[in-house]
């Protein structure tokens, strides 16, 4: 068990998670404070490793709206690049 102290960041307490604990940066949360006190942290979404893993149940078609084709198919006006 480690042991970490709450400290004041702006207009928040912080309490830290060991770097042990191998918590990816960016992974969200859910917080909730039990009855006797405990904080309860339980990640609200995975966070994908891979581009692939992002991707993995998806079996669709890769479609462009309407107004983004006729944005993209715009000839340039002045210096834009694209």
């Amino acid at each position: 068990m480690s042991i970490v102290k709450a400290r004041i960041q702006g207009n928040a307490t912080v309490v830290t998670i060991p770097k042990s604990f191998n918590v990816k940066p960016g992974t969200e949360f859910k917080f909730k404070k039990g009855k006797n006190g405990n904080l309860i942290l339980s990640p609200s979404k995975k966070v994908p490793d891979s581009i692939e893993e992002l991707f993995k149940n998806w079996h669709g078609k890769y479609e462009v709206s309407d107004e983004m084709r006729e944005w993209d198919e715009m000839k340039s006006e002045g210096r834009e690049i694209w």
